[in-house]
C-alpha cells in the first residue's frame, strides 16, 4: 500500500469514529453545505505572502489557506533572503497560530509574583490598568520611571515605540537578545571602518574557513547561507569549493566541512594570527588591500613576530599537520571567506579574536570582491541595546529607578544567567506589563497580560540586517482573522497614546497601525512623485515585501583597520576544582529557546545526538570513560554559579576538555510542550565579560563533571518514546 493511499485511509477512518462518537460532532463535519460568509470555497487554497518571525533573518513566506484556515508555510521564491527555502522552525510556525496554551485574553494575578496564577479580565479593565499607572507617573512628573522591553527593532516598530517613549519622556528602552550581533558590528567597525554585518558571498566563493560560525544551523541567516553552501558545492562544472571549520565542538557545520581542526575554547584567535603568518611569511596575501585598509607590512610584522607555528599547536591543540593543511589553502584558493562565530565571540578575548580572524579577509583581498566579503549600507530605524546598556538597566532595576515596565515579545528572564541579576530586579518593579503571546519565563513574573496577536494573525515590516546587500522590507501580514480575544501591540499602544492625549496623541496620530505602516513603508520606497502609491502597496502585499537587486560592488572601503590585540582567555572557576570547558551553543530546533513551545520543534531529532524532548551533554569518549560515564548515564554538570543533572551524550566530535550544552530547554511556565523540560544551561554561567569592550563572555566558564545514575531517560529518535512522548500527550 503506498504510503499517501495509508494517510487517505487513515483520515476516513478518524472521520468515521468522530460520526459515530456523538451526534454534535456531525454538525461540524461537513460545513460547506451552506457556504461561508467569506467566500471561500472547500476544496481551494489560497496563497498569503508574509515574513516569518521565528529568528532575526526575516525569510519570506508563503502561508496555504484551505476553508478559513492556514494548512501550511513554504519559502517565498520572490524573496531575496531565502529564495523559496525554509527551514523548520519557519515551517513549525504555524503551530504558534493553533497552539493549545496560547493566551487567549488579558489576564492579571491573582498570586503571589512568579506563581503563574493568574485570572481572566475584560479588555476595558485591562486598558484601564494600564493607562492608570501612566497617567500617575505624569501627574508626579516620573515620566523617567517607565521602561520598555523589546528585541531589537527595526522600520515602523521602532519607529512607533521610539515615538511613545520620547513623547512620554522616558528614555529607558531596552532593545536587547541573546542573538544579538553586536559583537560582529563592532569587530566590523574595527576591522573594516564600517560598523555593519557583512553580507559572505558563499555562493561564488572557492574556500570557506570559519572559525565556529554556524552558517547551516543559527548563524545569522541560516537558510540564506545554506542554499548559498549547496551552490558552492555543486553548482558550478569542474569546481567545488572547499570548506574548513575551527571550533571546540563538531557542529552540523561543521559536519559538512572537509576538514574539522578542534581547538581550545578561546584559543581561535591566536589560531588566525598564526594563519596570518604564513600568509606574510609565504608572500601570499594583498598588499594593496592591507594598503588601502591603513596597514602597513611593518606594523603586521611585529604583530606576527611571535606567533610561530609550534606556538599554535601548543596551544591551539591541533596538529601541526592541520595547521600546516589549512595555511596552504588559505594562501592559495581564491576569492575566499573567513567567518567568525559565537563561539568566538563568547569568550573574554572574544573581540579581538574576531578582528584577528577579520584580519585574513583584508590579506586575502577578499572585501567587496565576489565570492569575498561584502559591506552593506547601514540600515535605518534600527534600536538595538549593547551588553553593557544590558548591564546598566539591570542595576536601575536593582536600584529601583522603575515604577512601571512594559514587557514585548522578549523573554529576558530565560536568556540571561541569574548571576546577571535580571529576574530579582526585575522582581523590584512595583507593576509589569507583558504582551505576549504565550506564557514565558518573564511573562509569569508580570501583574497584567495584554496579550498580542500570533504572528500569523498580524501586520509588521521586517527589514533583514544580517548582512544581506539588497534592499529588503519585508511585509508581515495577516493570513487568517484573529482566533482569540488578543490585540496586537502596536494598536494598544496606538490606543493609549490617544487616551493619554497631547503631545503623546500628537506624536502617533494615526488611527491604525496598518495606516502608520503604509506610510512608513512608503516614505522609504516611493522615489518618484509619479509614483501610484496604490500600485505599489498592492504589489508589495502581493510579492510579501520591497525588494531592490543590489548595486554593483564598489571599491573596497575597508579603512583605518585596526590590528587585534590579542590576550590569552579568562576563565570563571579553578581549573583544578573544574577542569572542564562549558560550551553553550543555540540550538539549531530551538535557536535562543524561543522555539521550545513547538511540538513539532521538540519532536524533531538533534541531528547529531538524535535526541529529542529534552536536554543533554556531550562529552568526549575518552572524558566519559576516565569517569566511569556511558551513553545515556544521568550526570551532573556543575559551576561556580550552580549545578544540574541531565542525561550524557558520548560523542567523539568534540574536545576532550569541553562538555557542551545546547541553549533551548529548561523553560518555567512556556505551555505544555516546553514547561520543566531539560534545562537551561544559561542558569549555571557566571557572568563574565570583556574587560575591554563589555561584551557578554557566555563561553568563559569552567565545569565539573561526575555520574549520578545509570539511567539518565534520555530519549532520542530511536527510543521507544521517539515517536511520541505518553507524558505529554497523555496516552
Amino acid at each position: 500500500m503506498k504510503r499517501r493511499t495509508f494517510l487517505k485511509l487513515a483520515g476516513m477512518t478518524s472521520a468515521s469514529v468522530a460520526i459515530t462518537g456523538c451526534q454534535k460532532s456531525n454538525e461540524k463535519l461537513i460545513p460547506f453545505l451552506v457556504p461561508p460568509e467569506d467566500g471561500s470555497i472547500a476544496g481551494l487554497a489560497d496563497y498569503y505572502a508574509s515574513t516569518c518571525r521565528q529568528c532575526p533573518a526575516g525569510c519570506g513566506i508563503l502561508v496555504r489557506i484551505s476553508e478559513g484556515r492556514a494548512k501550511k508555510i513554504e519559502g517565498n521564491p520572490m524573496h531575496p533572503v531565502n529564495r523559496g527555502r525554509l527551514c523548520a522552525r519557519g515551517q513549525a510556525a504555524l503551530q504558534q497560530l493553533y497552539h493549545p496554551d496560547r493566551i487567549r485574553q488579558p489576564m492579571k494575578r491573582t498570586g503571589p509574583r512568579g506563581s503563574g496564577q493568574f485570572s481572566n479580565i475584560s479588555w476595558d479593565e485591562a486598558l484601564s490598568s494600564f493607562i492608570e499607572p501612566l497617567n500617575r507617573l505624569r501627574e508626579n512628573q516620573k515620566t523617567g520611571r517607565l521602561a520598555l522591553i523589546t528585541p531589537p527593532l527595526n522600520g515602523s516598530l521602532a519607529e512607533l515605540t521610539g515615538r511613545f517613549m520620547d513623547a512620554f519622556g522616558s528614555s529607558q528602552h531596552l532593545a536587547w537578545d541573546l542573538l544579538s550581533p553586536e559583537w560582529l558590528e563592532r569587530g566590523s567597525k574595527a576591522s573594516y571602518g564600517r560598523g555593519v554585518i557583512p553580507d559572505y558571498d558563499l555562493e561564488n566563493t572557492q574556500y570557506v574557513l570559519s572559525f565556529g560560525a554556524d552558517f547551516l544551523e543559527t548563524h545569522l541567516s541560516p537558510v540564506r547561507y545554506a542554499r548559498d553552501f549547496g551552490a558552492m558545492r555543486q553548482a558550478r562544472p569542474t569546481i567545488r569549493g572547499r570548506f574548513t571549520y575551527a571550533g571546540a565542538r563538531m557542529s552540523m557545520t561543521a559536519a559538512s566541512a572537509d576538514r574539522w581542526l578542534a581547538t581550545r575554547p578561546g584559543t581561535e584567535g591566536l589560531l588566525a594570527l598564526g594563519l596570518a603568518r604564513e600568509l606574510l611569511v609565504s608572500g601570499r596575501y594583498d598588499r594593496q588591500a592591507l594598503l588601502s585598509a591603513g596597514i602597513s607590512v611593518q606594523e603586521l610584522e611585529s604583530l606576527l613576530a611571535e606567533v610561530h607555528p609550534h606556538r599554535i599547536t601548543e596551544v591551539t591543540g591541533i596538529s601541526h599537520k592541520a595547521f600546516m593543511a589549512t595555511a596552504s589553502d588559505l594562501a592559495s584558493i581564491r576569492p575566499a571567506v573567513i567567518m567568525a562565530g559565537e563561539s568566538v565571540a563568547w569568550q573574554t578575548n572574544g573581540l579581538e579574536a574576531v578582528k584577528a580572524i577579520q584580519l585574513l579577509n583584508l590579506m586575502t583581498g577578499s572585501i567587496d570582491r565576489t565570492g569575498g566579503v561584502f559591506l552593506p549600507q547601514a540600515k535605518s530605524l534600527k534600536r538595538e541595546s549593547s551588553f553593557a546598556e544590558l548591564k546598566d538597566f539591570v542595576t536601575r532595576l536593582q536600584e529601583e529607578r522603575f515604577d512601571l515596565a512594559l514587557v514585548w515579545q522578549s523573554n529576558p528572564v530565560y536568556t540571561t544567567p541569574p548571576s546577571l541579576g535580571l529576574k530579582d530586579a526585575l522582581n523590584k518593579v512595583p507593576f509589569l506589563i507583558s504582551f505576549a503571546t504565550f506564557m514565558d519565563d518573564t511573562t509569569r513574573q508580570a501583574d497584567l497580560i495584554l496579550p498580542d496577536h500570533a504572528d500569523l494573525e498580524s501586520w509588521g515590516d521586517v527589514v533583514p540586517d544580517r548582512g544581506i546587500r539588497s534592499m529588503v522590507i519585508g511585509l508581515q501580514q495577516p493570513v487568517v482573522k484573529p482566533l482569540y480575544d488578543t490585540r496586537p501591540f502596536p494598536e494598544v499602544m496606538l490606543n493609549v497614546a490617544r487616551q493619554l492625549g497631547e503631545d503623546i496623541a500628537a506624536a502617533l496620530p494615526w488611527e491604525s497601525y496598518p495606516e502608520m505602516l503604509k506610510e512608513s513603508i512608503q516614505r522609504r520606497v516611493m522615489t518618484e512623485e509619479s509614483d501610484d502609491i496604490a500600485t505599489v502597496w498592492s504589489r508589495i502585499q502581493q510579492q510579501g515585501g520591497w525588494f531592490v537587486q543590489a548595486a554593483e560592488a564598489a571599491p573596497p572601503v575597508a579603512q583605518n583597520s585596526q590590528l587585534p590585540d590579542l590576550s590569552n582567555a579568562r576563565f570563571r572557576g579553578d581549573a583544578q576544582t573544574f577542569p572542564l570547558h562549558l560550551h553553550v551553543y543555540l540550538s539549531p530546533t530551538f535557536t535562543d529557546g524561543r522555539g521550545a513551545h513547538l511540538p513539532w520543534l521538540q519532536q524533531l531529532p538533534d541531528p547529531l545526538s538524535t535526541a529529542v524532548w529534552g536536554s543533554w551533554v556531550e562529552i568526549n569518549p575518552a572524558t566519559a570513560k576516565s569517569r566511569g560515564i556511558r551513553q545515556g548515564d544521568l550526570v551532573e554538570v556543575s559551576s561556580p554559579a550552580g549545578s544540574f543533572q541531565l542525561p550524557a551524550v558520548i560523542y567523539p566530535g568534540i574536545h576532550p576538555e569541553v562538555l557542551a550544552i545546547p541553549i533551548g530547554q529548561g523553560h518555567q511556565g512556556y505551555g505544555r510542550y516546553a514547561d520543566q523540560r531539560g534545562v537551561n544551561p544559561l542558569q549555571i554561567l557566571t557572568t563574565e565579560a570583556d574587560d575591554t569592550h563589555n561584551l557578554p563572555a557566555w563561553g568563559a566558564t569552567r565545569v565539573q563533571l561526575r555520574q549520578i545514575a545509570k539511567d539518565g531517560e534520555l530519549v532520542t529518535a530511536g527510543h521507544p518514546e521517539g515517536s511520541y512522548r505518553r507524558d505529554i500527550l497523555g496516552i
